[in-house]
C-alpha cells in the first residue's frame, strides 16, 4: 500500500513537472545559482580539509567528540551527521558516542546567519538568533548522556598517502554536496507544487517553503512585515530542520549504527529551547 501511494505521488509529480516545466526550471536555476555561489565553495573546501585533518593525526591531539562539535559549528548542516558517521566508520568513536553526538551537532554556518540572514532580520536579531541556537544545543547535549568513548592511537595514521587521502576527501565532499543539492531540488519542487496549486501567500507560503527546504524558507520570510516573527520562523526552520535536511541526514546515517530517531529527538528539544531562549532575550 505504501509503495502504491508513493508511486501515485511520483506520477503526479512527473505530470506537474511536465505541465509546468518553464516555471520549475526557472526556480531550479535560481536555487542552483544560490547553491553554487553561497554554499558550494566554502562547504567543499571545509569538507575536504576536515577529512585530511583526520587522516593526518588531528584526532591524536583533539578528542573526536570535540572535533565533530567544532567542525559542525563552522561547517553548517548536515556536517554533524557526516563527521559523526565518518568517524564511526573509521572506528574513532563507538556506537554510543555517535548516537549521543547526533542529538546536538546540528549547527548553521555562522557566516550565513551573520551575512544573508542578518540582511533579512537585522544584525542584532541575527546575533541573538545564533546565541539561542548555540545555548539550546548545549542544553540539549545535557539531556543525553554518552555511555562510553573509544580511545584512539597514532597507529591509525601509519603510511598515509597524501594523494590517495586528498582524492578520497574530494570524493567524500562531492558525494555529500551532491546529496545536499539533489534532496534540496526535490524538496523545492514539492514546495512549488503546493504553493503554486493553492496560491499560498504570507506566513503560509513561508511555512510550506521552510518545511520542505531551509534556504528557500528563510528567504521567503521577507514577505512578512514583522522582523521578530521572521526571526522566530527562521529559528524554527534552522533548528527543526527542513525535510530536505532530514532526508540528507537519513541518507548519511543509513547502513550505520546511528539511529535517525536520536537526531529527530534532538531537533525537537533544541527547537523548543531555542524559541524560548530567543523570546526571553529579545523581550516583548
Amino acid at each position: 500500500m505504501k509503495k502504491r501511494i508513493i508511486l501515485f505521488l511520483l506520477i503526479i509529480l512527473l505530470l506537474f513537472i511536465y505541465l509546468n516545466s518553464n516555471f520549475l526550471v526557472k526556480n531550479i536555476l535560481d536555487y542552483t545559482e544560490t547553491f553554487i555561489k553561497n554554499l558550494f565553495p566554502y562547504t567543499f573546501i571545509v569538507f575536504t580539509l576536515s577529512s585530511l585533518l583526520v587522516d593526518y593525526d588531528l584526532l591524536s591531539i583533539l578528542e573526536p567528540k570535540y572535533y565533530i562539535t567544532i567542525m559542525s559549528l563552522i561547517s553548517g548542516f548536515p556536517s554533524g551527521a557526516k563527521y559523526t558517521a565518518e568517524l564511526l566508520e573509521k572506528n574513532f568513536i563507538d556506537k554510543d558516542t555517535s548516537n549521543y553526538l547526533i542529538t546536538y551537532t546540528h549547527y548553521p554556518n555562522p557566516l550565513f546567519i551573520l551575512g544573508a540572514v542578518s540582511s533579512i532580520i537585522t544584525k542584532n536579531l541575527a546575533i541573538k538568533l545564533l546565541f539561542s541556537i548555540y545555548l539550546a544545543s548545549f542544553i540539549t547535549s545535557r539531556f543525553f548522556k554518552v555511555k562510553s568513548s573509544k580511545k584512539i592511537t597514532s597507529s591509525n595514521y601509519n603510511n598515509v598517502n597524501f594523494t590517495k587521502s586528498l582524492s578520497s576527501s574530494i570524493n567524500g565532499a562531492f558525494k555529500t554536496l551532491i546529496l545536499i543539492y539533489g534532496t534540496s531540488i526535490f524538496s523545492i519542487i514539492i514546495a512549488l507544487i503546493i504553493t503554486h496549486s493553492f496560491n499560498l501567500n504570507g506566513i503560509c507560503y513561508s511555512l510550506i517553503n521552510g518545511i520542505f527546504d531551509l534556504t528557500k524558507g528563510i528567504f521567503s520570510t521577507v514577505i512578512i512585515n514583522n522582523k521578530r516573527i521572521r526571526a522566530i520562523l527562521i529559528l524554527v526552520f534552522i533548528n527543526l530542520a527542513s525535510i530536505s535536511i532530514h532526508m540528507q541526514v537519513k541518507s548519511i546515517l543509513d547502513n550505520t549504527e546511528i539511529k535517525y530517531s536520536n537526531f529527530l529527538k534532538g531537533r525537537i528539544i533544541s527547537t523548543l529551547l531555542a524559541v524560548i531562549i530567543f523570546i526571553i532575550i529579545t523581550g516583548n
